[in-house]
């Protein structure tokens, strides 16, 4: 079996070859399969108040409100206060409680990125929290794994990948995946963990991440910051934006335009 052709979509290089089929019978932590990096961002926002864009009938990468519920009803059950505690005072992400948007003048309060070791997206999960909440990375995760076959192994970049797989490991979350998931902190962030952290979760002193650095989803965030001001007041895909603002650009200034 092979990942699915949504997958292979996203990416080819990725998900379309055959490579990862050679040891599929004896997986270890350091055989990964792909590389994935997760990340939020709070400057896409919608403003409340504002009507919502007619419902788009072309496929999204978004996914629907009713995983993103089920996710954090699942959470909200378990898990009442944080996790961990050493890396929780070094990074707001690791606190849910921190209000990185408001939620009186936002409906959308920031964007949650599932992307590639290319950085291509392959989910999306919009925010409507004041924080970064886990359930977001959770239900990411989630549907990625409906995806590539059981043998199939992630790794998995994230900022707070540390408190991530401990949620996962202490209160069951996405159980079944786990044995295919490899954990690592970006490298961006990983300076910033505690020092035990940074010899377990840093992607350079592990196996199977090579010089991956975990840093698309920043590479994404840039390229579609010209978003930020039409999408205060639309409800429009984010990627169909992006698209129709590269087309405005290569309309305008075909030579300066740089793929």
């Amino acid at each position: 079996m092979r990942p699915s052709e949504y997958l292979q979509q996203c990416c080819p290089l990725c998900f379309g070859g055959y490579s990862w089929q050679r040891n599929s019978t004896q997986h270890s932590s350091s055989d990964v399969d792909a590389i994935v990096c997760i990340d939020a961002c709070f400057t896409q926002k919608h403003r409340s108040g504002l009507p919502d864009d007619p419902r788009n009938p072309t496929a999204t990468v978004f996914l629907s409100p009713e995983d993103i519920h089920a996710m954090e009803c699942e959470v909200d059950e378990l898990i009442t206060t944080s996790v961990l505690k050493g890396c929780n005072e070094s990074f707001t992400a690791a606190d849910e409680r921190h209000q990185k948007a408001s939620t009186q003048f936002f409906s959308d309060t920031g964007v949650m990125a599932l992307l590639c070791h290319h950085d291509h997206v392959i989910y999306l999960a919009n925010m409507t929290s004041a924080g970064e909440k886990q359930h977001y990375a959770l239900a990411l995760v989630k549907a990625l794994f409906g995806h590539p076959p059981s043998s199939f192994h992630i790794g998995l970049l994230y900022d707070i990948g540390c408190q991530l797989e401990q949620s996962c490991r202490k209160w069951g979350f996405l159980k079944s995946f786990l044995p295919c998931i490899s954990f690592a902190i970006s490298v961006f962030h990983a300076f910033g963990h505690q020092w035990a952290c940074q010899l377990i979760y840093h992607p350079h002193k592990g196996e199977g991440f090579g010089l991956s650095d975990g840093e698309g989803c920043e590479h994404f965030w840039s390229s579609i910051k010209g978003l930020i001001p039409s999408l205060w007041v639309s409800g429009v895909c984010v990627i169909v934006l992006y698209h129709c603002l590269r087309l405005i650009l290569y309309l305008v200034s075909p030579v300066s335009l740089c793929y």
